[in-house]
């Protein structure tokens, strides 16, 4: 589901949900609940700011989000995966385990938070973003290594570990040296 709704082109509010299920879990963790919500406001279309001709647009932004992935490169990790063989000299068929599964694993979910200034200045002589980003990754999906010992012939087992931390500020600016009726010239700058 999504929804989105701006009040006289100046404010602005979205929000989204989203209900996931992955034949990737075991029943008992299959599902997983994901949404965000989002507001701006166009500063710029504001009446105080009418008269400020060098000023073409002006955006505060700042949203909220989860995501979730699944991703562990089986299509059952949940399950043990066995692979066969027959003794041609004997008759006799024998299993053996390849893939260790794990009934506890459950989705690794994203959470991100944004808030951030858009602005165009100069009919387009500069333009750019200013954001803060943190994005926190929890129950992070991760084929474990395991000592033979432990009774797992495979040397790996599913889980989920850990978490991690991005946050930091992004710049990107952007705009012309030379607009004429035959020549663009821009540029244009990413910072991280």
């Amino acid at each position: 589901a999504r929804a989105q709704y701006n009040y006289d082109e100046k404010y602005f509010v979205s929000g989204s949900f989203r209900r996931d299920a992955s034949s990737r879990f075991h029943k008992n963790h299959r599902w997983g609940n994901f949404g965000s919500a989002g507001a701006a406001w166009l500063i710029s279309n504001e009446g105080f700011l009418s008269g400020a001709e060098w000023l073409n647009m002006l955006k505060l932004k700042a949203s909220y989000g989860v995501q979730g992935n699944d991703n562990l490169l089986s299509y059952y990790p949940y399950a043990d995966q066995y692979s066969h063989s027959y003794n041609e000299d004997t008759g006799e068929y024998s299993t053996q385990l390849t893939y260790k599964g794990n009934e506890e694993l459950t989705w690794e979910s994203s959470h991100s938070f944004n808030v951030g200034v858009d602005f165009e200045l100069f009919n387009g002589y500069l333009n750019g973003t200013v954001e803060y980003f943190s994005r926190k990754t929890s129950d992070l999906l991760y084929n474990k290594p395991v000592p033979l010992s432990s009774g797992n012939p495979t040397g790996t087992f599913p889980t989920n570990v850990g978490s991690i931390l991005n946050n930091g500020f992004e710049v990107t600016l952007d705009g012309l040296f030379v607009k004429t009726r035959n020549v663009n010239w821009g540029w244009n700058v990413n910072l991280s």
